[in-house]
């Protein structure tokens, strides 16, 4: 359904992307997957996305990708969660340094993406 509101993953992992999806979908929301950076600035360009989800473990560039999103005048508003293996604490820590809020273990991006949407979206308003 394209009026649901729309959340663009960084997510190269397929099996996660897949609970991604599934979890987004119960909870209302679509899905458009970005495979990299340059796929991601593309798709930002084309489409207003509720929420920009990240992978951390996508690449060296993450928190990179996540300074230029939360300083870019475009992006800086749209509401941004980032996830990665719960013993890459420093990672986890980095991209919560850098403006995404919030940040998660993979394992609760898995399980709860509707809820870690919903979180990004009300930290963002706040």
């Amino acid at each position: 359904m394209p009026n649901r509101p729309l959340v663009i993953a960084l997510c190269p992992d397929l099996m996660m992307r897949s609970r991604i999806e599934s979890g987004l979908d119960i909870a209302g929301y679509r899905l458009r997957v970005a495979g990299g950076p340059t796929r991601l600035a593309e798709a930002l360009a084309e489409e207003n996305p509720a929420c920009i989800l990240i992978d951390l473990e996508a690449g060296d560039d993450a928190i990179a990708l996540i300074d230029r999103l939360r300083s870019d005048e475009a992006t800086t508003g749209i509401p941004l969660a980032a996830f990665a293996g719960h013993t890459n604490v420093e990672l986890l820590d980095q991209a919560k340094a850098a403006g995404a809020d919030p940040v998660v273990a993979r394992g609760q991006a898995a399980i709860s993406t509707g809820k870690v949407v919903e979180q990004a979206i009300a930290a963002r308003a706040a």
